[in-house]
């Protein structure tokens, strides 16, 4: 009769599935795409549109690479104020 007024609730099932992953296998199909996409981009270039790609990637890389300076310029200029700063207030 007690046991119907308290009711214990009930075991939850433990549902586990695993799954196998090879980190190797992962980074071999990444290569293996992007070398596809690779070759895929190099046949398709003989032309109007292998020149504008072309243009467009190193553009890119360009602006990567600007911005990078620019950062770094303005790490090392920061960096420098504070150690004037620092100088300053330990003088």
């Amino acid at each position: 009769m007690i046991r119907f007024i308290f009711k214990q609730p009930q075991h939850r099932k433990f549902d586990f599935k695993p799954r196998y992953y090879n980190e190797s296998k992962e980074r071999l199909e990444a290569r293996v795409a992007a070398v596809r996409r690779e070759m895929e981009i190099e046949s398709a270039q003989p032309g109007q549109e292998g020149l504008r790609s072309r243009m467009e990637h190193n553009w890119r890389r360009q602006d990567v690479k600007r911005a990078s300076r620019s950062s770094n310029r303005n790490v090392f200029i920061i960096a420098s104020l504070l150690v004037v700063i620092a100088y300053l207030i330990l003088r």
